[in-house]
């Protein structure tokens, strides 16, 4: 159950602040290009996780506990958590940042550490 709630607000994490995805989707960054084809590593909470990033348009993430649908718009990665309620809510991402790099990300459960694999 813990793990769930984890997930849960890992999901929400990701969706802060949310931002309305523009109607025409700017190219995606260097950054987001690289989470997208090579997946992360995130830590939240004291939960370590992967997520896997689809060409379809999904993904999915700690060993399959939770997925959905993501769009890309710049430097913004949106998702959408059907099962947790979360509509294309977006986090933006540091420029500059490839496989290998890890940085953190704000979230309401504190910091959010993502490693590009």
């Amino acid at each position: 159950m813990k793990l769930k709630l984890v997930l849960l607000a890992a999901a929400a994490a990701l969706a802060v602040p949310a931002i309305a995805i523009a109607q025409e989707a700017a190219a995606p960054s260097d950054t987001i290009k690289a989470v997208v084809e090579k997946g992360v590593t995130m830590e939240i909470a004291g939960n370590v996780g992967d997520i896997e990033y689809k060409t379809d348009g999904t993904f999915s993430g700690f060993d399959g506990q939770f997925g959905g649908t993501y769009k890309t718009n710049g430097n913004k990665l949106c998702i959408t958590v059907e099962a947790f309620g979360i509509v294309d809510q977006c986090q933006e991402y540091p420029d500059g940042k490839k496989s290998g790099d890890s940085f953190e990300l704000t979230s309401d459960m504190g910091p959010m550490k993502i490693t590009i694999r």
